[in-house]
C-alpha cells in the first residue's frame, strides 16, 4: 500500500502520513517498530489444521492464506454509532504498517511485514485491517483483483467428506447497487487494540482461520465436479458467511505488543 493512494482516502491529519503536523505535542515520540503476523500460536508450519466446525462439520484446512494490505492503529474507540459509517477511525491514528504481505495462517510462526511500521507511543485502542492490493477507494484497483483469501481443505460430517476450495476478491463482485464505498468492504474496522508502542518491539497480527467458518453450512455448499467451491460473490448461504466472517471483527483479528520481535 503507497503512502499516495492512503492519503486519497483519509485526512492527511487524521492519519499518521504526517506525523510532525498531527502528533509529538504531547510528550509522546516517534517509533519506527518491526510488524509481523501469522496464524493461530497452535498452527504448525507445514502441518493441516482440524477443528470442530458449525453443524457438526468438521473441517481440516490445508492451506489458508490472506493478503493484507495495511494495518492501522487510532488512539480513540468509535461509538457504536459511529461503526460502520465512514472508512476512517474518529481521532488520530498512531501508528501505521503500509506494506501489506500474503500470510500463511496454518503457521503460528512470526511472518515480518517488508517494510518498518511507524507511529508514537501514544496508546492505541482500535485498529483497521485493510484487505486490499491497491488503492482501497477504486473498485477495480488492481486489475486483475487481488485475491484476498485462499483455502482449501475438506469437511466431514456423519461419513461425508467434502473437499473444498475459496478464492475471494473484494472488487466489482462486492459492490450492490446503492451500497456504501468499496473502501467499507475492504477495511475491517474497528478492531479492539489496547496497545502502546516501544522501541525495539513488534506489533504482531495473529489471525486465526477457524473463526472464518462460524456459522458456516458446509451442507448449503454447492459442488463444482467433485470438489465444493465457496463462490466469490455472496450468491449462497456458505459464501456470504465465509466473506462476512472475513469482513467484519469477530475474534479473527488479535493484536498484540511484544517486547522484543521473535
Amino acid at each position: 500500500m503507497r503512502a499516495s493512494l492512503v492519503s486519497r482516502l483519509l485526512s492527511l491529519c487524521a492519519l499518521v502520513l504526517t506525523f510532525p503536523a498531527c502528533m509529538g505535542t504531547t510528550g509522546d515520540q516517534m517509533v519506527d517498530f518491526e510488524a509481523i503476523a501469522s496464524g493461530p500460536a497452535d498452527a504448525a508450519a507445514g502441518e493441516p489444521l482440524s477443528f470442530d466446525a458449525a453443524h457438526g462439520w468438521q473441517v481440516t484446512l490445508t492451506s489458508a492464506r490472506l493478503h493484507i494490505g495495511a494495518l492501522y492503529l487510532a488512539g480513540a474507540t468509535p461509538d457504536v454509532d459511529e461503526e460502520g459509517s465512514s472508512c476512517s477511525l474518529p481521532g488520530d491514528y498512531v501508528a501505521q504498517v503500509v506494506q501489506g504481505r500474503e500470510i500463511d495462517l496454518l503457521s503460528g510462526e512470526a511472518q515480518p511485514f517488508p517494510t518498518l511500521g511507524r507511529g508514537t507511543t501514544l496508546e492505541a485502542h482500535s485498529a483497521q485491517v485493510w484487505l486490499s492490493g491497491g488503492d482501497v477507494n477504486l473498485t477495480n484497483d488492481p486489475t486483475p483483483a487481488t485475491v484476498i483469501l485462499q483455502l482449501s481443505g475438506s469437511a466431514q460430517h456423519e461419513g461425508e467428506l467434502r473437499p473444498f476450495t475459496a478464492q475471494l476478491t473484494i472488487a466489482e463482485n462486492r459492490v450492490a447497487s446503492g451500497s456504501s464505498a468499496i473502501c467499507n468492504e475492504r477495511i475491517v474496522s474497528p478492531i479492539p487494540a489496547a496497545i502502546q508502542l516501544h522501541s525495539g518491539g513488534a506489533l504482531w497480527l495473529r489471525v486465526d482461520p477457524r473463526r472464518l467458518f462460524t456459522n458456516v453450512d458446509f451442507g448449503a455448499l454447492e459442488a463444482q465436479g467433485n470438489v465444493y467451491v465457496f463462490k466469490d460473490d455472496s450468491s449462497d448461504e456458505p459464501s456470504a458467511q465465509l466473506y462476512q466472517n472475513l469482513t467484519q471483527d469477530s475474534g479473527l483479528y488479535d493484536f498484540s505488543w511484544v517486547a522484543a520481535k521473535p
